[in-house]
């Protein structure tokens, strides 16, 4: 096996790992770092060290590990917060052998797996829920193939906003298959997402058509007549499947005269499902900003909820004595790392937008639109979850990101 056959085949690991595997996805950016670095190998390493320290985004990257270790100095429990910070340095790692790897043939290999990847996964997510129906006669099953339904549906917003740049944006000269091939797929995304039945990626759904209205004017009737296909296939499983009807129309259902607190602590059934867990979160959005109060400055530590949790809720929340995450990500890191670790984060966030509306300015084309629109979506979806610390999620921004920065159209 030749190198570039070893790159090809762990970019191809990684692209389509993102959606079903972290472990394959994991394998598949080692392979990918040890090929580049018995390809640097003349050079003693130089290569690496320039692409770990000369991607465009090094500065806020070191600005957001460096506010998470002086909080680590300060936490709560100094060896949970250090334990914790790797997962820091492997999102790290990921986006710098991402930017410095996925180019021309390379990335073209990844975005095909990672499209291959998504149809997979979606299909796979759409025949659980099927066989469920098939066997059972109910959808109160939700689609989560390979993980929760939660990171399910949010891996497949971001793979659904590729699908669709692709569709807007395609390249020249491509085989007479390709529209038809991508349409499916996003049909085939669409439908996963909503079976899902997870708010967060409902939100982010929404900012992927906003984002891409707002940024390609050119493509706006493509994407008009798109999205009136896709609001009519919704409402037609929608009418089929009363459990994604009182996902849509019923977000919030607690009793009159019930407090949210009292609310989260009901057995959660077919009936309450939803608005059980819309009373969770606020209770754990209401105990973020109560310990971000004790402690502004650097909050309790990385990976310190779960620690300290006890001392702010004394009680059972919902079906869990303890949680680790407050399902808000800017309020999850307000707490763990303080006003310093937040703004370390948005500045993170603000930079990686400001790359990709750049290169989408520079040379519009499906990679540059893709980063454009899931990058907004990603930011929303970290609103009812914490997507950004779970590396599975993260890995596929990155993979946005990268393939923005290194599209062969960009000079």
């Amino acid at each position: 096996m030749t190198l570039e056959t070893t790159k090809r085949a762990a970019a191809a690991a990684f692209a389509s790992g993102v959606l079903v595997s972290v472990t394959a996805a994991e394998a598949g950016l080692f392979l990918l770092a040890a090929a580049m670095a018995f390809e640097a190998r003349r050079e003693k390493f130089s290569v690496l060290t320039r692409a770990a320290g000369g991607q465009p985004l090094f500065r806020f990257w070191m600005l957001y590990l460096a506010a998470g270790a002086v909080s680590a100095v300060f936490a709560f429990d100094r060896t949970t917060a250090f334990r914790y910070l790797p997962s820091d340095l492997i999102k790290y790692f990921c986006f710098s052998v991402l930017m410095f790897s996925l180019k021309d043939r390379l990335l073209d290999t990844a975005s095909e797996f990672y499209t291959a990847g998504a149809v997979f996964a979606a299909a796979a997510g759409i025949a659980q829920v099927g066989w469920f129906f098939g066997n059972y006669g109910t959808f109160y099953p939700r689609a989560g193939a390979f993980s929760n339904p939660v990171r399910y549906g949010e891996i497949l917003v971001l793979a659904f906003a590729f699908v669709l740049s692709v569709l807007l944006r395609p390249k020249e000269k491509e085989h007479p298959g390709f529209g038809k091939y991508y349409a499916a797929a996003a049909v085939l995304l669409f439908a996963a997402i909503l079976l899902a039945r997870t708010r967060g990626a409902y939100l982010g759904l929404l900012m992927v058509f906003a984002s891409l209205f707002l940024a390609d004017a050119p493509s706006r009737r493509r994407l008009a007549a798109l999205a009136a296909l896709f609001i009519g296939l919704g409402a037609l499983m929608a009418a089929f499947n009363p459990y994604l009807r009182g996902r849509l129309s019923n977000p919030y259902a607690a009793r009159p005269g019930v407090p949210a607190a009292a609310a989260a602590q009901a057995p959660e059934t077919a009936a309450n499902a939803d608005s059980v867990g819309v009373n969770i979160r606020l209770e754990l959005w209401k105990l973020g900003i109560k310990i971000s109060r004790d402690n502004p400055l650097l909050g309790v530590g990385p990976g310190n909820v779960k620690k300290v949790f006890r001392r702010y809720h004394p009680g059972p929340l919902g079906p869990q004595e303890i949680w680790s995450s407050l399902h808000n990500l800017y309020l999850h890191q307000l707490a763990e790392r303080g006003l310093a670790g937040l703004a370390a984060l948005l500045a993170l966030f603000g930079g990686m937008f400001a790359l990709a509306a750049r290169n989408f300015r520079g040379a519009p084309c499906a990679y540059t639109l893709w980063a454009v629109a899931a990058l907004p979506a990603y930011f929303v979806m970290n609103l009812t979850e914490v997507s950004f610390q779970h590396i599975h999620t993260s890995f596929a921004v990155f993979l946005a990101l990268a393939a923005s920065t290194n599209s062969r159209s960009i000079k």
